[in-house]
């Protein structure tokens, strides 16, 4: 049976885990994410995931409801065993481009759900590039 929970091991906790993720990467991207990925600096083969959405993006209520729907689709649809580490980072204009934030977030779950596939097939690729 499939674990759909999202633990510690699961996620980037650490500065120094970041930091792996800021050199040498590769990179998928749409209008409003960016996914750095690169294989596991732990060497395992769970896929790990870190969040960075900026005060740009709103007050901290939309924030954390970014976050949590991230952390919803990855947990759900997210490439469990490819043994990569992701970076998410937000673009500060994800909100500002809708006028609802309903709008705003089915187009983070439709984006993510898009660049989650694309790195699961793709993933040998220097820079990926989505059109949505």
């Amino acid at each position: 049976m499939t674990s759909f929970s999202y633990g510690k091991n699961l996620r980037l906790l650490s500065a120094s885990d970041f930091q792996y993720l800021r050199n040498e990467n590769s990179i998928v991207k749409s209008k409003c994410l960016r996914i750095y990925f690169k294989p596991s600096r732990l060497d395992q083969k769970e896929t790990r995931i870190g969040l960075s959405v900026s005060k740009k993006v709103g007050p901290a209520v939309t924030r954390n409801r970014t976050k949590r729907i991230l952390k919803e689709v990855f947990r759900l649809e997210g490439p469990r065993e490819l043994g990569l580490d992701l970076m998410v980072v937000v673009s500060p204009f994800l909100y500002r481009n809708f006028e609802k934030a309903e709008d705003a977030e089915n187009s983070l779950r439709g984006s993510f759900k898009k660049l989650l596939k694309e790195i699961s097939s793709k993933n040998d690729r220097k820079v990926i590039y989505s059109t949505n």
